[in-house]
């Protein structure tokens, strides 16, 4: 089922924390296009201006709520007039605030030079580009790339990555299955790649050809404004009393 908002650009904006930190977080069910890939979005037009928001290079196969496909396409591209990444998301400039946050697990192949998944966005000049590796995530940094969560096995399960453009700061965050990659939320990483031949610009999947292997995309959502990820609360302390004493009291009853 697909969540349609329709809010006012001067909304986007005032919701937009200030100052080059992100003080706001928002639950992914709360965004304000979400694609659960029970029709590929392609084959949307979610804000209703008679363009389908996405187009893709190759066909993915959509099936039981999941868009599988190679890296060699670029699922979904945002880089044409009307599509939905520039006529709402980022408004055709590169001074709005974003958050994209996008659930897809590995199904097969061979990982390439940068993976087996990329996100790649350019607001205005240089481009930010975050990579899922089989062990690792990486964000383009030029001729070196920054690693995260080095050791981390990506090949089995799936996994949600969140960024969010600052645009205050013109810098990004990046959150990956909850975890901030940044140093905090008042640091936001640079973006390192190049600048694409169109502004405004979005691919998701492989732009570059050093991705390789096959995907499989549970979910693609979308929001105006900067947000944090919402963390998981960990069990409190008393919480993990109550819960020693039940089972203390369960093995009392069963001796």
């Amino acid at each position: 089922m697909k969540k349609h908002n329709i809010l006012l650009p001067a909304l986007f904006l005032a919701a937009t924390p200030a100052f080059g930190a992100i003080t706001l977080t928002k639950a992914v069910e709360d965004f304000d296009y979400i694609y659960t890939m029970d029709v590929a979005p392609n084959n949307q037009d979610l804000d209703s201006n008679g363009t389908d928001d996405w187009w893709d290079t190759g066909v993915p196969t959509v099936s039981g709520g999941y868009a599988t496909n190679t890296a060699a396409d670029q699922i979904f591209r945002g880089d044409f007039t009307d599509s939905i990444w520039r006529s709402v998301v980022s408004d055709n400039t590169g001074t709005v605030a974003w958050t994209m946050e996008i659930t897809v697990g590995k199904v097969g192949g061979t990982q390439g030079t940068n993976g087996w998944f990329g996100i790649a966005t350019d607001v205005e000049g240089p481009s930010s580009a975050i990579y899922i590796k089989d062990d690792r995530i990486s964000i383009e940094q030029g001729a070196v790339d920054l690693d995260f969560l080095v050791g981390t096995d990506f090949t089995t399960g799936y996994h949600t990555v969140r960024i969010a453009h600052d645009a205050e700061a013109g810098g990004y965050y990046y959150w990956v299955n909850g975890t901030l990659l940044n140093d905090d939320t008042s640091t936001p990483i640079a973006p390192g790649n190049g600048s694409f031949s169109g502004s405004q610009s979005t691919f998701i999947g492989d732009y570059g050809g050093a991705i390789s292997g096959d995907y499989s995309i549970d979910s693609l959502s979308l929001t105006s404004g900067a947000y944090a990820a919402v963390a998981v609360p960990e069990p409190s302390t008393s919480l993990l009393g109550v819960i020693g004493v039940g089972a203390l009291l369960l093995r009392r009853r069963r001796a």
